[in-house]
Order: C-alpha cells, then sequence, then structure tokens
C-alpha cells in the first residue's frame, strides 16, 4: 500500500469503491465530490439534476428511473421501455425543478466532438481539446420506438475510460 500511495495510485485495497484510471490524487478529489453529492441528497432531499458519474452502477441508476415509470397507473411495462435522451438548453444552476418524468443528468462527456450550446448540436471540437462536457440531459422515459429517428446520431456512452 506504501508504495501505491508514493506512486500516485490507488492502493487495490481500496479499488471496491468504485472503478478509475485516475492517479490516487485525482481519485481521492473524485471521492471527496460524490460523497458530497450523496451527502447534500441525504441532507436535503431528492437533486433536481442528478451527477451520473457520482454512481458506482450508473445502469442501476437509469433501470431505477425506468422502473418508477412503469409502476405508474397505465404505463407499460418495464421491458416495453427505452429512454429519449433530451439535451436541456439551460445551464445546470437554472434546472429548479424535478423532471416530470425520468431525471435531469448532468456528468457525460464528448471525446473528438464538441456540444454547441447556442445551435444545441453536434460540432468540431477545439484543437487539442480531448474531452468537452456536454450541457445536462433529460433521460425521459418513453415506449420503444418501433423504428430509428431519421437525422439522429445515435452516440456511444461509455462507462468508464478503458473500453
Amino acid at each position: 500500500m506504501m508504495t501505491n500511495l508514493g506512486d500516485n495510485k490507488v492502493p487495490l485495497a481500496w479499488s471496491f469503491a468504485y472503478f478509475s484510471l485516475k492517479p490516487l490524487s485525482n481519485w481521492i478529489e473524485d471521492l471527496i465530490a460524490r460523497y458530497a453529492f450523496f451527502g447534500k441528497w441525504f441532507a436535503e432531499g431528492t437533486p433536481y439534476v442528478f451527477w451520473i458519474s457520482a454512481f458506482t452502477y450508473p445502469t442501476g441508476f437509469t433501470t431505477s428511473l425506468l422502473q418508477k415509470y412503469s409502476r405508474k397507473p397505465g404505463s407499460p411495462s418495464i421491458d416495453r421501455l427505452e429512454f429519449d435522451f433530451i439535451p436541456v438548453p439551460r445551464d445546470i444552476n437554472d434546472i429548479l425543478e424535478h423532471a416530470k418524468e425520468g431525471a435531469f443528468i448532468k456528468g457525460l462527456y464528448l471525446e473528438g466532438a464538441k456540444w454547441n450550446f447556442e445551435k444545441h448540436q453536434l460540432c468540431e471540437p477545439e484543437v487539442m481539446e480531448l474531452s468537452v462536457a456536454m450541457p445536462a440531459f433529460h433521460f425521459k422515459p418513453i415506449l420503444k420506438r418501433t423504428k430509428a429517428l431519421q437525422n439522429v446520431y445515435e452516440c456511444p456512452c461509455y462507462y468508464y475510460p478503458n473500453r
């Protein structure tokens, strides 16, 4: 463990907390931010915007959103649902209400592209810009589509930097 601490690496004994490729110093900063997010949620109630990166298993959180929606009277079963991902054209700090269905999510990043906040579309990144923060998204549960939408880019989403 001392060797790992000296090399700024996360000790193997601590890696159960969550997967990360970050050096120890950044891992600790991230851990403090995660703790603050969940502490604030506990102390102040459900947040308006959820930081998806704070979850150890984000799929568990997103599945719970579908499950909550499917339990409403007259809603389809969970296996007939999917998400519509709607960019929120407001600053994250300006979102002062809960989503009526699903949730507002922050913490997504793009690699090899950039989000144009004025035009609400993807664009080329700046030179040497490796990753760029996305706007908040509304993860809205909907009935699964029978055919794909036209002129919509289905971007892969990775939970971890290594694929």
